[in-house]
């Protein structure tokens, strides 16, 4: 037998974000500063909370305590001159949430493009690792930091997400169980798991738990008009509909995924109550599964999202959302979603959608039943009642098998019927509504932002290496609540490299590897 021998410890390459200025490193233990090189992490400061072998993407509330983290680093008159290596210990987990981190961190804060954001960590050794859902059964959908960064920069560019507008101390709140369980999904949605409320024995109403009365307090008072409960009910609905807030069920079962009926109908909801400026809040058991199913679709078919980055982008703001095979169905339906666009149209009012209308197709349906087209399942012999499939597994679909019943032409043509002249066809206006403008790339320019009283932001400008320019980078308030010291930073950037001068207007120590960040709350 061989002796025992300890395990080879692989160095893993630095990687080059800005030159001389930023870089991402792994490992094994805590590096030590030296005059030329300053170290930190915060693999012991923000935390994944995994639902079952889930380990990333790190959330937006991740990505802020790090900003300020870093820009305080960098605005430290003794780090002037100082490289900056920000690093994670060398399991592929916590590389692999680094380097996202420090990705989205470049195209949500500086403005980069995701391509460049992208680049530094191409052909990085060992190659970084997928991240997972979080279902209980083996990954067979994954996704990569490409899907991530692309689906926030899209967030980004389609005008939802805006970093300067984010409160950290509300996120945090109100992500805990305890406090209501919900995330805002800029800039429509709000996702949150069911609330779990009766009245008395008595029938008469007992005081809200906190987390429902918080619930309900944030819904009135961030303008929510419509709840969509997509789960058996646990609660009265009346909690909601007393505060003037419309209630829709649309039920289906857990793990599974929604028929496209349910998709047309969901989505013609969303559009009504959005043209009026309104919020729609959506939830299932947990508010993850089948809420990021239909979210998703909407997000596909008004944005044009991927699959892959409409998952990713739900995920960076509420971590877990989309399971299992619900991964596929978005993946399977994305091209039907957008084009949707062109071929859907709102149709007529629909007492169970609280008089809002469905989609419903353009096309003739009499014209489609005068050339009916042969089922698939008589042409490819699929064994009736899915008899030929394997067991479903956990976090599978778990669906009955259908019986044969009337034929979608037959229940569409109930529908045209009805419609006559009150089909509402999308007109340019419609498309005017979702700007495909691209995020300006703000060069040699100092960016700033006006809040409301409460709102914590991030005002920044945009970092290049293409240009020679002077830029100001600011983390910090525009209220008097704010205990985060402001952070100013004046960088000078030549071509080629990155090469920063910063001085801060507040006193502050370097922040070490063990401090704990400054943080927002």
């Amino acid at each position: 037998m061989p002796p025992h021998t300890s395990p080879r410890r692989v160095r893993i390459p630095t990687i080059e974000f800005l030159k001389d200025r930023l870089y991402l490193g792994a490992y094994d233990s805590p590096p030590s500063d030296t005059d030329t090189t300053i170290y930190f992490t915060v693999d012991d400061i923000v935390f994944y909370n995994a639902f079952h072998h889930d380990f990333g993407p790190l959330h937006i509330g991740h990505l802020y305590q790090f900003a300020v983290m870093l820009h305080e680093i960098l605005g430290e008159e003794e780090n002037q001159s100082r490289s900056v290596v920000f690093y994670s210990r060398t399991n592929s987990r916590s590389r692999a949430n680094a380097a996202c981190m420090l990705c989205c961190y470049m195209v949500l804060v500086q403005s980069w493009p995701p391509h460049l954001a992208l680049a530094p960590i191409a052909q990085a050794e060992p190659p970084m690792m997928p991240f997972r859902d979080a279902g209980y059964s083996v990954a067979d959908f994954t996704l990569s930091i490409q899907d991530v960064v692309y689906g926030v920069w899209k967030a980004k560019d389609r005008e939802l997400l805006d970093m300067r507008e984010f409160n950290i101390e509300e996120y945090e709140k109100f992500e805990k169980v305890e406090m209501g369980d919900f995330n805002v999904i800029p800039s429509h949605f709000v996702a949150f798991a069911s609330p779990q409320y009766n009245v008395s024995a008595e029938g008469t109403p007992r005081k809200l738990p906190t987390p429902v009365r918080n619930v309900v307090e944030f819904f009135v008072e961030n303008n929510v008009a419509m709840v969509v409960r997509l789960n058996s009910p646990l609660y009265d609905k009346s909690i909601f509909e007393d505060r003037g807030i419309q209630h829709i069920d649309m039920i289906f079962e857990d793990g599974t995924c929604p028929e496209m009926e349910t998709v047309r109908r969901f989505i013609g909801v969303c559009i009504e109550v959005i043209n009026k400026g309104k919020m729609i809040a959506v939830h299932c058991k947990a508010g993850l599964g089948r809420t990021g199913c239909l979210i998703g679709a909407y997000l596909i078919y008004a944005y044009a999202f991927t699959a892959n980055e409409v998952i990713a982008y739900m995920r960076f703001i509420r971590p877990g959302m989309v399971v299992g095979p619900q991964q596929h169905w978005l993946y399977i339906h994305q091209h039907e979603f957008k084009e949707w666009r062109h071929t859907m149209a709102l149709g007529s009012p629909v007492a169970g959608l609280a008089g809002l209308r469905p989609l419903v197709s353009l096309t003739s349906l009499r014209e489609r039943q005068s050339s009916p087209r042969t089922p698939v399942r008589s042409v490819l012999g699929v064994v009736e009642n899915n008899a030929a499939l394997p067991a479903p597994t956990p976090g599978q679909p778990r669906k009955p098998a259908r019986a044969v019943s009337v034929s979608a032409d037959d229940r569409l043509s109930q529908v045209d019927r009805e419609l006559d002249n009150q089909i509402m066809i999308f007109n340019d206006e419609n498309a005017a509504q979702q700007p495909d403008a691209a995020e300006e790339l703000v060069i040699g320019k100092t960016r700033s932002t006006s809040l409301s009283p409460g709102r914590r932001s991030v005002s920044y400008s945009a970092v290049t290496t293409m240009t020679t320019t002077t830029t100001t980078t600011t983390i910090g308030s525009a209220s008097p609540g704010n205990r985060l010291n402001t952070v100013k930073a004046q960088r000078r950037v030549t071509s080629g490299s990155g090469v920063a001068e910063k001085t801060r207007g507040s006193p502050s120590g370097v922040r070490k590897v063990s401090r704990t960040a400054k943080r927002l709350g």
